[in-house]
């Protein structure tokens, strides 16, 4: 099959209008989810949809970007999907991209622009099951993330500190960068949300100014307490990391992957890390999977 599927507005083709706002100034927002086919349901599932679809629903009132009906954005799941699914993968990975929609030149909008609603279904490349078992290693990246507070925490499309980022290093022994702030602080990885441990208590850095805010961090955050005694959502300088036992990053795609070294920094896995890894592996449980 092709490397992808797409949706665009309701019709399968894979162009837009070179006068999307969303090309034009990056005017838009988007989301990156797991789905599969579970055969004993004969359903679709998708990872953490309604996480992602309150997330959605939070972008676009920021961006003040027109939210479609939530009816609207479950149709065309299930028309990629099915789509997909006939082409034939039984996983994949699903990313929702909304831009503001067609405009002309200028930085104003009308009030009555439509957004340019995207989905886009590609098939699920696995990561080499050793290094959730052995970890990966990373590096701090040398160009810093962009401060916008009204922003932090959304997945806009103006993802322009990553990608510069993402271009410091070509070795395939380093897995990703980490980005901090001027002051040093740990914000995330390039892909990547950030935690740590200490004495059976996790950290993440706290988000405020910079960086996303992860779904699968937030779910993260919430199920900790099924590994670690506490959980503390703070500052963390570039020179702490030798304080901590541990480290490991987060994304909806990966979920855990933990982190063998840093600079000089050499971490452990623990058995209560090793454990959370395979908590979201574990094939027999459909929880975190929202049916069609």
């Amino acid at each position: 099959m092709n490397n992808f599927c797409s949706l665009i507005d309701g019709e399968f083709k894979d162009s837009i209008s070179v006068l999307d706002r969303g090309l034009s100034y990056g005017d838009g927002i988007f989301e990156t989810m797991v789905w599969c086919f579970i055969k004993e349901k004969k359903n679709f599932g998708v990872e953490f949809w309604n996480r992602h679809l309150r997330r959605i629903e939070k972008s676009c009132m920021i961006t003040k970007i027109k939210m479609p009906p939530i009816e609207l954005l479950n149709t065309y799941k299930k028309r990629i999907l099915e789509k997909s699914f006939n082409q034939g993968l039984k996983e994949g990975v699903l990313k929702i991209i909304i831009t503001r929609g067609v405009g002309g030149r200028g930085y104003k909008f009308d009030s009555d622009i439509k957004p340019t609603i995207i989905f886009l279904s590609f098939s699920k490349n696995h990561l080499d099951q050793s290094l959730y078992k052995n970890g990966v290693n990373v590096r701090f990246c040398e160009s810093s993330i962009f401060k916008n507070f009204e922003l932090a925490g959304l997945k806009h499309l103006n993802r322009l500190d990553s990608v510069i980022a993402r271009s410091e290093w070509t070795k395939k022994d380093i897995f990703e960068g980490i980005l901090v702030d001027d002051l040093e602080n740990i914000v995330e990885g390039t892909m990547t949300n950030i935690f740590f441990t200490k004495d059976k208590i996790l950290f993440t850095p706290h988000i405020s100014n910079f960086g996303i805010k992860g779904i699968m961090r937030q779910v993260v955050m919430e199920k900790s307490m099924l590994y670690y005694e506490k959980i503390l959502e703070t500052s963390i300088k570039k020179s702490d990391i030798n304080l901590f036992d541990e480290m490991f990053l987060t994304n909806s795609i990966l979920k855990i992957v933990p982190v063998k070294k840093l600079g000089n920094k050499i971490f452990r896995i623990s058995d209560e890390t090793k454990n959370f890894i395979e908590y979201f592996f574990d094939n027999k449980k459909k929880e975190n999977l929202e049916l069609l």
